[in-house]
């Protein structure tokens, strides 16, 4: 039986990724001629096909070319790899993947005042939001 794409990616897959999400659509030498240190064609090339067999790239044909671009937008890819990273190392917990970050002292305090003022915007718009659907005034 086959196995299942990752929806995790490399550090390899990462760098290809960033290359195509920069430039928005990429041949494989271009690519390659974008990633840091000299990286062999072929190899490059191995990669972009896995991140294609994953679902991660699709291409289109250019005369002799296969241009790629990325199928998702960082974002959502971001948000499909931290998902898995969540089930899969942190027992589906978000909260324990947030205390691992500040327990190792990962977020600085400028990263914890970012996270502290979105959560009292997105507080403050669920509050207001239920308001709206229970007819009162905001």
């Amino acid at each position: 039986m086959a196995r299942k794409p990752s929806k995790s990616f490399t550090d390899k897959e990462v760098e290809i990724m960033r290359v195509v999400w920069d430039l928005g659509e990429a041949t494989a030498r271009e690519i390659q001629s974008r990633l840091p240190g000299s990286r062999h064609y072929n190899s490059v090339l191995t990669i972009i096909r896995v991140l294609e067999a994953k679902g991660h790239l699709t291409h289109r044909v250019d005369g002799k070319a296969h241009v790629y671009r990325a199928r998702h937008a960082p974002e959502k890819s971001r948000g499909r790899a931290l998902g898995h990273l969540i089930e899969h190392v942190f027992g589906g917990s978000p909260a324990s993947l947030v205390l691992h970050l500040v327990e190792t002292g990962s977020l600085t305090s400028d990263d914890l005042q970012d996270i502290r003022r979105v959560v009292k915007r997105e507080k403050a718009g669920k509050l207001a939001a239920g308001k709206a659907r229970k007819g009162e005034p905001r």
